[in-house]
């Protein structure tokens, strides 16, 4: 489970137990973390931000790394979401645009 903040960061939590266990907290983004999403394989965590950014994050590791940071929008990022076989993302902002990315070259594919 992810979750996102107000603070800038994202947490990660273990609920394999019987209560919910921070595992840790990713830091990078420069604003509020609005939203956050999986990708289908569970391997990566896509993040969007008030700062403009969508971040992609390794999460198959201890302790989870920022894979990189994805920009275009001239405003807030409020969703992000991942295609059903993984290969593309979608960011939606509050510049009124939804940009598509590749999800394996981290380029944008379009508006």
């Amino acid at each position: 489970l992810a979750s996102t903040s107000e603070d800038k960061t994202i947490k990660l939590w273990d609920l394999t137990g019987e209560r919910p266990i921070e595992r840790c907290t990713l830091t990078g983004h420069s604003d509020f973390v609005r939203c956050v999403a999986f990708s289908p394989d569970s391997k990566t965590l896509a993040s969007a931000s008030w700062d403009k950014t969508v971040k992609l994050w390794d999460v198959t590791v201890e302790a989870p790394q920022e894979v990189c940071t994805l920009r275009g929008h001239s405003g807030p990022v409020f969703s992000i979401a991942f295609s059903p076989d993984g290969g593309t993302i979608a960011s939606a902002s509050g510049d009124r645009t939804v940009k598509i990315w590749d999800a394996k070259t981290m380029e944008e594919k379009g508006t």
